[in-house]
């Protein structure tokens, strides 16, 4: 049988290395190569991307075509890019990411399946330091924010719910989430690959954007309201996960002690999930450290999360 033709979607800005990378692991894949094109969208930036991208398409089998647009985000691009893909199978990837030699083949095998919707698996990048304050992604199992740096979807079913959702496209961060929820809703299979496997860069953040990095939730109440379903997926139907529902009681205890010293304990659950859930830090320096840094992020995460709260008529914590 004829392979799947897939077209991978790369949208950049502003990292015309790191997309070298990517596009020298989507060359190297093992499927066909005249069953795949690389689609990159260009949020046009004064540096030499396009030189990168035409160096690499010259020398390369693969089509690799390349777009320069003034889109406000990812959001946009990745939909545009989508609209000038080929394939029966569309495939998100994002410039800070590097695929391993199989990706395209997992996530084709999934799609081929029976699934509208594949997730695959994101690792830190191995080999590169990890930081108390850094910034990267790690999805080892189906996730409900089906994040695009590592998503495949059957081009009908992408089509068929109108693509990216027009009221979350424009913002920054969600409407990934959006997407993935509305090919759900329209009851489309989705699933999760192991094998479709990319590596994801760990940067190095100042406290100051470390601390800010949750305001990029600030979407999620609202597409929780366009997607009830959501609510699911919310620990109790209300808390993104545990560690924020113990960060809420870890808050009333601590005001309501003036009230009666007994509510302190409301503070045990935080403090001991904090210490329990290690992680991959094992030096006790480094809990005490991620617990003193982190609760002015954890305040970050519940302010953006009530305020987004009130403007959605909707409660997520």
């Amino acid at each position: 049988m004829t392979p799947p033709f897939v077209s991978v979607i790369v949208p950049t800005h502003r990292r015309p290395v790191l997309l070298e990378r990517l596009l020298r692991s989507l060359v190297a894949q093992d499927w066909p190569r005249d069953r795949f094109e690389i689609i990159v969208v260009h949020n046009a930036t004064p540096d030499d991307t396009a030189a990168r991208v035409a160096r690499i398409a010259a020398g390369s089998d693969v089509p690799i075509a390349y777009v320069a647009t003034a889109f406000s985000g990812p959001g946009p691009s990745r939909h545009f890019g989508a609209g000038q893909a080929r394939g029966d199978i569309l495939a998100f990837t994002d410039d800070d990411c590097e695929a391993t030699p199989g990706w395209i083949a997992a996530g084709a095998r999934a799609i081929a399946g029976g699934l509208a919707l594949v997730q695959g698996r994101t690792l830190p990048h191995p080999g590169q330091p990890r930081r108390l304050l850094e910034k990267t992604v790690s999805v080892t199992g189906p996730t409900p924010y089906f994040e695009t740096c590592n998503i495949f979807y059957d081009a009908a079913a992408f089509r068929a719910v109108g693509g990216f959702p027009e009221d979350f496209r424009e913002r920054f961060y969600g409407e990934d989430t959006a997407l993935g929820w509305a090919v759900r809703m329209a009851g489309y299979p989705t699933g999760y690959a192991p094998d479709a496997l990319v590596h994801h860069e760990v940067f190095a953040v100042s406290f100051l954007d470390w601390l800010m990095q949750p305001r990029a939730m600030r979407h999620w109440p609202f597409i929780v309201r366009a997607y009830p379903a959501l609510r699911r997926e919310l620990f109790l139907g209300y808390f993104l996960s545990p560690l924020s529902a113990c960060f809420t009681l870890f808050a009333i205890g601590l005001a309501g002690a003036v009230l009666h010293p007994a509510l302190l304990l409301l503070t045990l659950p935080y403090l001991a999930i904090r210490f329990i859930d290690r992680g991959r830090l094992r030096n006790p320096l480094h809990l005490a450290a991620r617990f003193v840094f982190g609760l002015p992020r954890a305040v970050v995460l519940s302010a953006t999360l009530l305020a987004s709260s009130i403007r959605a008529r909707t409660l997520v914590l």
